[in-house]
């Protein structure tokens, strides 16, 4: 087995033999390989609704996006005092009186701790890990969730366990945006940031990997539309609808240079044949 984690720290003997640019890919967990809706979006939501079955689809939207912005600047895991802080003032930015915020953060306790593992792997994932693995990338985890969530995770994905590499928050001192997480990974795969890709679908993946000059790719959960302009305020590299798509990207990167990206290759508003055939992109073709 090629997995390694924290407690076994050491370099990979040797990266991979690739032909291509790309070697390696890091992928994100909650709303990359496993729904963010199901076990943590729908937890809040429900609880959300419970309490304050009028909620429309706008204040719900609104108070997603101020969470989001906020997750952006903790490098650490909030204190259990600090988490329960910030759900009151979720809740009181659903409008919310006091009463019913204290409701809120009971419920939406209780329904988490039932949801807390409940891994719904997104649509087409196995497929295509399955098709990368068979490539020969070296295949990197690098999550804020717990140990506990992935070990839970890899019997729903199976092929979590033919990873080369898996850190989890546990194995951090910070989490993401801070850069330590990708920092490690240099460390121990011996790649040069050149030669990774990094997937995520919250800003703090982006500014991670920017910090230590490491392509992004954003994507975002099915019923999670509306946070695509969180994640292109950051300017990732591409950012894509669908996981499915990432294995075409990669052959077209595996043996090219985009050389200037100077705005994001939004790849939900058209093809990357259309940005080629556009000369939008400073293409240099590293191929035999």
């Amino acid at each position: 087995m090629r997995f390694i984690t924290m407690v076994d720290i050491r370099k990979l003997n040797s990266p991979k033999e690739t032909k291509g640019k790309i070697k390696g890919i890091i992928f994100d967990f909650d709303g990359v390989l496993s729904s963010f809706q199901m076990r943590i979006g729908w937890p809040i939501l429900n609880a959300a609704l419970m309490v304050k079955p009028e909620l429309s689809r706008k204040r719900i939207i609104d108070t997603t996006m101020v969470i989001f912005d906020h997750l952006t600047t903790l490098e650490k895991m909030p204190k259990k005092t600090e988490l329960l802080k910030l759900i009151f003032e979720t809740g009181k930015r659903f409008g919310m009186s006091n009463f019913q915020a204290l409701k809120f953060i009971v419920i939406t306790s209780i329904i988490y701790a039932k949801n807390r593992k409940r891994i719904v792997p997104r649509t087409g994932v196995r497929e295509v890990l399955q098709e990368l693995l068979a490539q020969d990338f070296i295949m990197i985890l690098l999550t804020n969730s717990s140990h506990g969530v992935i070990k839970v995770a890899k019997e729903r994905i199976p092929e979590l366990n033919r990873f080369d590499l898996i850190l989890t928050r546990d194995d951090l001192k910070a989490i993401k945006p801070s850069e330590e997480g990708f920092l490690k990974v240099l460390e121990l795969t011996g790649l040069k940031p050149e030669e990774l890709l990094s997937i995520g679908d919250q800003a703090s993946d982006i500014i991670a990997s920017k910090k230590v000059k490491i392509r992004t790719i954003a994507t975002f959960d099915e019923g999670m539309e509306f946070t695509k302009k969180h994640l292109i305020r950051e300017k990732p590299d591409f950012i894509i609808s669908d996981l499915q798509e990432i294995p075409e990207l990669l052959r077209f990167l595996r043996d090219r240079i985009i050389e200037d990206i100077r705005t994001t290759i939004d790849l939900t508003e058209k093809p990357l044949q259309e940005y080629l055939l556009s000369d939008e992109l400073n293409v240099k073709y590293t191929g035999p």
